[in-house]
This record gives C-alpha cells, structure tokens and sequence, in this order.
C-alpha cells in the first residue's frame, strides 16, 4: 500500500512539473539588439535595434522606465525587415533607463540634445564703430549661412532680425573692422 501511494504521488509530482504554464517567456519568433540611441533635433531621443522576424503592431508597444523613477511611453515601428525605431518623450533625455517592447528589455543611457550656441554682435551703442558681442543664441540644430532669427537686445531696448553670416555683414559698406567668426549679426550697417 505505501509503495502505490508513493508511486501515485511520484507520477502526479511529475504531471504537475510538465504541465504547469511558462510565466512570461521572451518572445521566440525573433531577436532584438540595441543598435544606438542618440537625440535627434526637434524629435527627441530614438532607439535603433537590429532585428531579426517581424514584429506586429501590438508587439511594438513599449515602455521606458527611468531609475529616477519616471515612466513614458515607447513608441516603436519596424522600418523594414531588420531595422526598428522607437521614439520617447523628449524628457526622458539624460537619463539612465530600463526600456522594454515585444517582449525583449533593454538598458541604456538616454543622451541630451547638442545644443549648438552662437554669438550675437550688434553695434556699439558708444558710437565707435564696432561690432560687440551682445549676448548668444543656443539651438538644437546647427545654423546654416543666411538663417535670420529674432533675438531681443536688451541694450538696444527692442527685438531685432540678425542674419547668421560667415563674417560681418557688408565689409566694404560698414566702417566697423570685420569679425570673422560664425555668428548672428544684425543685418545692416548704420550708416
């Protein structure tokens, strides 16, 4: 009698074992590596991975986790058979996080926007015929020759359209010296 019991419990120990179901398991159709995360310009930190199988639209919801404790949405699509870019808030720049989608989880370090910063000169309000630097203009994109922004000079009392130029505007026109560095100057001379 004891040793059917035992015989009973060893065969059901054993269907308990085989039987029971897989608690979250990776997903086996396809493989994800983290290929790069950089910040692009007016869009925000992008994850690229390297894939392999297709993945479906549901499969590609994500989630970003930060260590500080924030959370944001992940939003991902396949760009084509071996290419998937996800996309984040763009507050989740500069921090450490954990990032999961399809079933695969990630750790990375979200990278800041480049700032790329330029110097604003003016004329002098001395009357000495000189450029002078009034202050500097930070952006997330580099300026290109004859982009024109509005900056507001506090000396002068007003906002006013200076044009980035590789030097200082009509040389043979101005009676200012030139400067020569990339910069965004006002437009026109005084005189």
């Amino acid at each position: 009698m004891k040793k059917s019991v035992l015989v009973v419990l060893l065969v059901l120990s054993m269907l308990t074992v085989f039987t029971r179901p897989v608690a979250a398991a990776p997903r086996s159709a396809g493989t994800a590596t983290l290929v790069s995360v950089v910040y692009v310009a007016g869009k925000g930190p992008v994850f690229t991975f390297e894939v392999s199988g297709s993945f479906s639209n549901e499969e590609l919801n994500g989630d970003l986790f930060a260590v500080d404790g924030n959370h944001f949405p992940l939003y991902c699509s396949q760009i084509d058979s071996v290419t998937v870019k996800c996309t984040v808030s763009k507050k989740a720049a500069g921090k450490n996080v954990t990032l999961s989608w399809g079933g695969f989880k990630f750790s990375a370090s979200v990278p800041v926007a480049q700032e790329f910063c330029y110097n604003i000169y003016d004329w002098s309000l001395d009357g000495s015929n000189t450029w002078v630097n009034y202050g500097s203009k930070c952006q997330e994109r580099p300026a290109n020759y004859g982009d024109v922004i509005e900056w507001y000079n506090q000396d002068w009392g007003g906002t006013f359209l200076y044009e980035f130029l590789p030097e200082s505007p009509d040389v043979l026109t101005c009676s200012f010296p030139s400067v020569y560095e990339d910069a965004y100057y006002f437009p026109f001379c005084p005189f």
